[in-house]
C-alpha cells in the first residue's frame, strides 16, 4: 500500500541523446502539490512538450518518470517512484518509502526473467544488462518484515560491458527498445552462465 503522507510530486523525462550514443539524462522536473494533476501532463505529455518527439529532435524522449517526495523533512525522503512511456502509458512502480519497509513484490509486478537481457538508464549512460536474480516476490499470506528498504527492491544484473554485477531498482528496468548484436548477447550470455554455475557450486 502506498505511503498516505503529504509531499510533493516531481514529474521529468529521461532523454536519450541521438548525437550521442547510448547517452541518457534527465529533463528538467516539473513539481504539481498532487498525484492526479501530476499523471494528467504525463498522459498529455506528448502533446505539451511535441518538440520533444519530433523526429528532427537532438534527443527523444526514453520514459517519463512520476516521484514522490516527503516534505519539511532535512534529507531527501523519497515516498514513491512510478514510471511511464514515452507516451504516458504506466510501466512500473515501487511504492516503498526510502526506509521501507519493503515485503516484495506481487508477482504480476516481476516483469522480467532469469536470464533475459535488459536495458537500463545507469548514471548518464544506457546500457544492456542480464537478469541474474529477481526481486523478493511478496508472501500475502506471510508477510514477514524481513528489514528491506526501497532499495532492495532491485533486479541484479550483469552490466555489460563491464559485465559486473549490479542492483537495478525495479522500476527503472526496460524492455531493450533497440536491437542487442550478436556479440553483446554472446557476451551477457557467457557471464550468465558463468555466475549461475557459480550458484550451482554454493
Amino acid at each position: 500500500m502506498e505511503h498516505k503522507e503529504q509531499g510533493v510530486y516531481l514529474v521529468y523525462a529521461l532523454n536519450l541523446n541521438k548525437t550521442v550514443p547510448n547517452s541518457i539524462q534527465p529533463g528538467k522536473p516539473l513539481y504539481f502539490s498532487n498525484r492526479v494533476n501530476a499523471e494528467d501532463v504525463i498522459r498529455r505529455y506528448h502533446e505539451i512538450y511535441h518538440y520533444l518527439y519530433d523526429v528532427n529532435a537532438d534527443s527523444r524522449v526514453y520514459c517519463l518518470v512520476l516521484e514522490k517526495y516527503a516534505l519539511d523533512f532535512l534529507y531527501r525522503y523519497q515516498l514513491s517512484t512510478r514510471v511511464y512511456s514515452a507516451e504516458g502509458h504506466f510501466l512500473s512502480d515501487c511504492i516503498v518509502p526510502d526506509d521501507g519497509p519493503f515485503y516484495g513484490r506481487q508477482r504480476s509486478g516481476i516483469c522480467h526473467e532469469i536470464g533475459e537481457i535488459v536495458e537500463i538508464p545507469y548514471g548518464e549512460r544506457l546500457v544492456f544488462g542480464i537478469v541474474v536474480e529477481q526481486p523478493l516476490c511478496l508472501n500475502e499470506e506471510n508477510r514477514i518484515d524481513y528489514g528491506f528498504t526501497a532499495s532492495d527492491d532491485c533486479y541484479t544484473v550483469i552490466q555489460y560491458p563491464e559485465n559486473e554485477i549490479h542492483y537495478a531498482h525495479s522500476p527503472m528496468v526496460f524492455k531493450p527498445s533497440t536491437s542487442i548484436s550478436d556479440r553483446v548477447r554472446d557476451e551477457l550470455q557467457i557471464a550468465f552462465q558463468h555466475i549461475m554455475q557459480g550458484k550451482i557450486m554454493e
